[in-house]
């Protein structure tokens, strides 16, 4: 870190953290808080599975264009380059929640889905490159802060929603939701890096940065250090140490005698030399002539004498010159007088020979043979050597062949290799499933217990699902003092719980068992969310799981989007009870999750803890 964090230590910067807290408030809720849409959207006799579609087409986009935006940040970045994007994002949501309003209802969920996803994942690009260059040793800490607000978003949008749709009916609610979204707009103009406290650790050019850091001379006038101090050469006199204003110092007044104490400047490093036996060598310095006045008349008499020679051989030179000069002529100019010549003289008369003017030109452009050639000549380069428009749209193509190939085809390649890459694959898959189909689920199950409970109370038990969340996350503190080898335990325990609430909520037929599945469902869906990309990290590795990171989000988003085609046949039947059993398959699958994620952390303990436990224990004996 620079000099400056490490002695004063970063600040918070309060409006920022603020911004972003605002930001995740919002933001996330359009698909937390969707199934409260759901539920008005299917008294429009829309079938359920088109409610479903829309979260999960939500987070498809979402996860195939991050790994596009979080790349293209870098370079967008700067004064004003975050907020732009951010703020372009903003407007693509509130442009398709505003079209939502004057489409027809089976349209809604697409329109919903594909630029509400887009618009999300650019801005969600912006605020994580914003977090990692401004609190990069608080980052776990603020990242726990964000869940936290997307937690209170679960807990407050449902009612929202409800109000919202209860006066002003269900199609002009997307315009409400849109004005609200608009108000984050604020928050998005506080999206700025501090550049003199960005962090040189995790920049692209970090050599540069760091050697730029450990080499500046301002930050270091108060600390103690080995550096040597550079001096301003404007106050040197390089005459006389006596004129000397570098090494002054003050005058003072001593028995009415003012007297200036100055010091003989350091010799600087190229007036400073050594020998090979270490001993300094001073620099040399020109002696005095010795030659008398009289002496350098008599050299300066000879040398006018060798000029005035030298000026005469080149006037004589010069009239030879003029005269060859003079003299020459032509050998082919004069005829040869000589009857012996052998080389007779060939004269040519121009009278024949007439050249092509004007008129003849333009009868032969005019002929149709000529006209016909031509054509084919034009034909035959427009086939053959296109126009640079299009080289032009050739060449950008195959730029977005080579982006996409180095995108997604090269670090799926390199991906399916890694053995650790599957466990990590289905722990996100876990992830993105309880976040587009798990809550999503969860109001229309609500309203199938008997005794059938009202709107209010089903919002009520959402928002309880968004307040146990919570209460995980206030041991942020503690997680983010925890080593990353020992969040893969909590994740397991995150998993197990899940897996219970899954099947309490397949199993639901009272309000008893449906508000306790809401509780375990909100505990276990926090503790996944707020420890999967730690865990993930730990158990891939730092140098691995950069060129994994996209591979996991493009393909996890993927797999999610077929997990829902394939409960879209389940849907099918128009029956209430198939929801329940989509919720029961969801939980099959956490519980395979959840049994491969034991044999891991169990033999990461057997590794870690037993095996070096067994052997101390072999040495104390």
């Amino acid at each position: 870190m620079e000099v400056d964090e490490r002695v004063y230590m970063a600040s918070w910067r309060w409006p920022l953290l603020l911004s972003v807290m605002v930001l995740n408030i919002c933001l996330p809720s359009l698909v937390l808080s969707y199934g409260i849409l759901w539920i008005h959207l299917s008294t429009f006799e829309v079938p359920l599975w088109l409610g479903l579609a829309a979260p999960s087409i939500f987070i498809l986009i979402y996860g195939l264009t991050q790994c596009w935006f979080r790349e293209a940040a870098d370079t967008w970045g700067g004064k004003i380059g975050y907020r732009l994007m951010a703020s372009i994002g903003l407007m693509i949501i509130v442009f398709s929640l505003f079209i939502c309003a004057f489409i027809p209802s089976h349209i809604q969920p697409f329109v919903y889905g594909i630029f509400g996803g887009l618009g999300s994942s650019l801005i969600s690009a912006q605020v994580d490159v914003v977090l990692f260059e401004t609190y990069d040793s608080r980052l776990g800490l603020v990242r726990g802060l964000c869940f936290a607000g997307q937690a209170v978003g679960q807990s407050i949008f449902p009612h929202i929603l409800h109000v919202i749709i209860e006066y002003y009916e269900y199609s002009n609610c997307y315009i409400i939701l849109a004005g609200i979204m608009l108000q984050t707009l604020p928050a998005i103009m506080l999206l700025k890096v501090h550049e003199d406290r960005k962090s040189s650790y995790f920049s692209r050019y970090k050599e540069l940065s760091q050697t730029f850091t450990v080499y500046s001379n301002d930050s270091m006038d108060n600390y103690y250090g080995t550096e040597l101090k550079l001096h301003n050469l404007s106050k040197k006199c390089w005459k006389s140490p006596a004129d000397d204003n570098l090494h002054r110092f003050e005058e003072f007044d001593d028995d009415d005698d003012c007297i200036n104490y100055t010091t003989t400047p350091p010799p600087s490093p190229e007036e400073k030399r050594r020998n090979i036996f270490g001993v300094e060598i001073l620099p040399e310095i020109p002696e005095e002539s010795e030659e008398s006045d009289a002496d350098v008349e008599i050299q300066t008499g000879s040398n006018n004498k060798r000029l005035s020679l030298v000026i005469k051989r080149l006037s004589i030179i010069g009239d030879n010159f003029d005269g060859c000069i003079i003299n020459q002529f032509r050998k082919d100019s004069h005829r040869n007088s000589d009857s012996n010549d052998k080389d007779p003289q060939i004269e040519v008369v121009y009278e024949t020979i007439a050249p092509i003017t004007d008129i003849h030109t333009e009868k032969l452009l005019n002929t149709f043979s000529f006209r016909c050639q031509a054509a084919y000549t034009n034909m035959k380069r427009k086939l053959w050597i296109p126009s640079y428009r299009i080289y032009r749209m050739k060449r950008r193509f195959s730029y977005l062949m080579y982006n996409i190939n180095d995108t997604f085809f090269k670090p799926l390649t390199r991906s399916l290799t890694c053995g650790k890459f599957y466990p990590v694959l289905l722990l996100i898959f876990i992830k993105l499933t309880l976040t587009g189909v798990g809550i999503v689920l969860m109001p229309m199950i609500g309203l199938q217990v008997w005794p059938k409970i009202a709107m209010i109370e089903n919002n009520f038990l959402m928002s309880l699902y968004g307040f146990t969340w919570i209460c995980f996350l206030v041991f942020t503190p503690w997680l983010a003092q925890t080593p990353k080898r020992n969040f893969k335990y909590i994740v397991l325990c995150g998993l197990i719980v899940t897996t219970c609430a899954c099947f309490v909520l397949a199993e639901a037929s009272s309000y008893d068992s449906f508000s306790i599945g809401c509780v375990i469902a909100g505990f276990g869906y926090g503790v996944i969310t707020s420890c999967w990309e730690t865990t993930a990290q730990d158990f891939v590795g730092a140098r691995n799981w950069p060129k994994i990171h996209s591979t996991l989000e493009t393909v996890s988003a993927v797999l999610q989007a077929l997990f829902v085609v394939g409960l879209i046949f389940v849907l099918q039947k128009e029956d209430r009870s198939g929801l329940q059993f989509s919720m029961f398959i969801l939980g099959i699958i956490i519980a395979m999750c959840t049994f491969v994620w034991f044999v891991i952390t169990s033999v990461y303990f057997y590794k870690s803890k037993v095996k070096s436990f067994s052997f101390r224990r072999k040495w104390w004996f």
